[in-house]
């Protein structure tokens, strides 16, 4: 493996954060506008991040009347600019959040880490260490259902596109747990890239949903292709 990848260097500019106080018929609307946001920052009246609010939990509440504090989850962890990503592996999935606050040492709010960014910076990390056998990620593996893909399944992102087949399945050599699929995309010229595990969000009829859109699956670089 190269040289650690920081924080820093994937973290983008917040753009879903969202005060406790606010109505969950508010919470709702953002996120329905857009199909890729499945949680969203809470901040409180000082913009410091006092937890998350996930689209399950707003669409399974009566919203009348219910603020973003009455369902938000309190506590999550957040990232610092300087910290590891080594060092977040399986928070997101521990939490079922695709995004994380980054904050200074003050605790104050200078950026958000999207779970495409930090799969990405995963990928090129454990590219060339081996396409076969990748890095164990037992410790992201603690809640993760045992899902049952098989080859050639149709791969969709959470958007409802077609992103491509499933081309092999990954397991732990000693858990046996599901760690990546290999998906192929494209038609003649296609390419093979690796998704973790916890990016799947279900199989059902003989697809495999994830968690990220097409447009973050096509990021990530072909397995076969070497640095």
């Amino acid at each position: 493996m190269t040289g650690q990848t920081y924080v820093r260097d994937v973290m983008v500019p917040m753009t879903q954060a969202i005060r406790a106080s606010q109505t969950l018929v508010a919470a709702r609307q953002r996120m329905q506008g857009d199909t890729r946001v499945k949680s969203m920052v809470v901040v409180d009246d000082s913009d410091r991040p006092i937890g998350a609010v996930r689209y399950n939990d707003i669409s399974t509440a009566d919203a009348a009347g219910a603020s973003v504090a009455d369902v938000m989850l309190a506590n999550v962890p957040t990232a610092h600019p300087d910290q590891s990503l080594a060092d977040l592996t399986g928070v997101m999935t521990e939490y079922d959040v695709d995004r994380l606050a980054v904050v200074d040492t003050e605790g104050t709010i200078v950026g958000e880490l999207p779970r495409s960014a930090l799969t990405l910076a995963e990928t090129h990390s454990a590219a060339g260490t081996t396409t076969h056998e990748p890095p164990s990620v037992a410790n992201a593996q603690r809640d993760m259902p045992a899902y049952n893909v098989q080859q050639d399944m149709a791969v969709v992102g959470n958007a409802g596109e077609k992103i491509g087949k499933v081309k092999d399945v990954l397991s732990d050599s000693l858990t046996g747990s599901l760690t990546h699929i290999v998906v192929h995309t494209g038609l003649i010229f296609g390419k093979d890239r690796s998704i973790p595990a916890d990016l799947i969000d279900s199989v059902a009829d003989g697809e495999v949903y994830l968690k990220i859109a097409k447009s973050d699956v096509n990021m990530l670089p072909d397995i076969h292709e070497t640095a």
